[in-house]
């Protein structure tokens, strides 16, 4: 009888590592953080928070939010449920019911990828693409894994891997975000540091253009656009989260800046290191 030769698997085709999943707990708000490697989306929609705060007080508890305890600061990152976690805050209260989810950092960011596509509000193709492009950075994912928890094609996964080695051969830092990693920005050296001049030149046909646009209106409708018309329409342009950024002088924070009263909490505490390397 002819015996069956075997292979060793590699790590395209592994099964997924088995994770325990606990039984819901409470955890304390002032253990949890939002770490940027686990979610590409980091502003807070502020009418839903509103309105999951609003079912937190007549309904009583929210489901369960998901966490992974990070091993190297014993705090618990959030996985899903950032904005259930701000609606927690909003309501003033001090814990949230949470399920831990066990497993290494790769399998936990595979899972908050899962988590994803079974919400209301999914990523866009950019930021599905861009966590795809974190996980390959990280390089313990395989193919597969990345392909079924983030929903991108096996084709680009391949071009991802293409590329990192490419940047990497060159002696670059992958930039985090795959449409500025797509660049051939191999071939020449940006300058190390800009200069002011140049800067000033730059702000100074940012306020010739933003006064065409003042003259223009005037000219079509009579009268200068008001703070609110341009705000808003800033707003339009921009995106919240920009939107946001541009308004704090550049600084985007995850919490809701923009809150109509002023005397409200934050919806949600930054991470605490703005600065960390993901």
């Amino acid at each position: 009888m002819t015996k069956t030769p075997t292979t060793t698997a590699t790590n395209e085709d592994q099964p997924e590592a088995p994770i325990i999943r606990q039984q819901p707990t409470r955890v304390m708000l002032t253990d949890l953080v939002h770490d940027a490697a686990f979610t590409p989306r980091m502003a807070t929609n502020k009418h839903h928070v509103h309105d999951l705060a609003r079912r937190l007080h007549v309904e009583g508890d929210l489901d369960p939010i998901k966490v992974w305890p990070n091993p190297a600061t014993g705090l618990l990152i959030i996985l899903d449920g950032r904005q259930r976690v701000a609606a927690y805050r909003f309501r003033e209260l001090d814990s949230i019911p949470a399920i831990t989810f066990t497993g290494s950092r790769k399998d936990a960011r595979l899972e908050a990828a899962r988590n994803n596509s079974k919400t209301e509000n999914p990523w866009t193709t950019t930021e599905c693409t861009d966590y795809a492009w974190g996980l390959v950075i990280e390089g313990e994912a395989s193919k597969a894994e990345i392909m079924k928890a983030v929903r991108v094609g096996y084709g680009t996964i391949g071009r991802m891997r293409k590329r990192l080695g490419e940047l990497r051969a060159a002696g670059k830092e992958p930039d985090r975000s795959w449409w500025k990693a797509q660049r051939d920005d191999t071939k020449a050296e940006k300058p190390e540091e800009e200069t002011e001049e140049a800067r000033q030149a730059r702000l100074g046909k940012l306020k010739d253009w933003m006064n065409g646009v003042d003259t223009r209106h005037r000219q079509e409708f009579g009268r200068r656009p008001t703070m609110e018309e341009l705000g808003t329409a800033m707003h339009w342009h921009l995106g919240t989260p920009r939107f946001k950024a541009m308004v704090s002088g550049g600084f985007l924070a995850d919490e809701d800046d923009l809150s109509d009263d002023a005397m409200k909490r934050p919806l949600a505490i930054p991470h605490p290191d703005p600065n960390a390397d993901f």
